[in-house]
């Protein structure tokens, strides 16, 4: 029997991570509020293909508020247009900082500072980092951890 390795995570979701735990009380969203956080959740565990993150924070969203369709719209950026305007500004930008485009997209950035208090925008940095973290963690070690599978069936991901 060989040992198991660890997966390799990425320097920036390693960085991610860090960013997020500079910030633990932002983590609680309180000034955002329950339905953005799951919202920017949902979007940024879409983006990062986490299955297992959206659909847990599906049951999440769900707990906050949230009907399914208002779910699956928080999933999909081609739904954005069905968003109030403060929430799509807030999913651009975590969809963004997902990707590290935020120095390509200066105009976006400066619409969600000026949209966010600061303590709101630290609120949602937080969580995409936190996310992006988590998210891609469970991508890594989702195909070597024994019942991914199982796992993956039950939660409704896979036949």
């Amino acid at each position: 029997m060989s040992a198991m390795t660890a997966p390799k995570l990425s320097w920036y979701a390693l960085r991610s991570l860090a960013r997020a735990l500079t910030k633990p009380d932002a983590l609680l969203g309180r000034s955002i509020g329950g339905v953005l956080r799951e919202r920017v959740t949902l979007r940024v565990s879409s983006l990062n293909g986490c299955a297992v993150c959206s659909a847990v924070h599906g049951v999440v969203a769900r707990v906050e508020g949230l009907t399914a369709d208002e779910i699956r719209e928080a999933r999909s950026p081609e739904k954005d247009d069905q968003q109030d305007e403060r929430t799509q500004v807030a999913l651009r930008y975590a969809a963004l900082r997902t990707a590290r485009l935020e120095d390509d997209s200066r105009d976006d950035v400066v619409r969600f500072e000026q949209e966010f208090s600061a303590r709101e925008q630290r609120e949602i940095r937080a969580v995409v980092d936190l996310f992006t973290f988590t998210n891609r963690f469970n991508n890594t070690w989702e195909a070597v951890v024994p019942g991914g599978g199982r796992r993956r069936r039950r939660l409704g991901l896979q036949a």
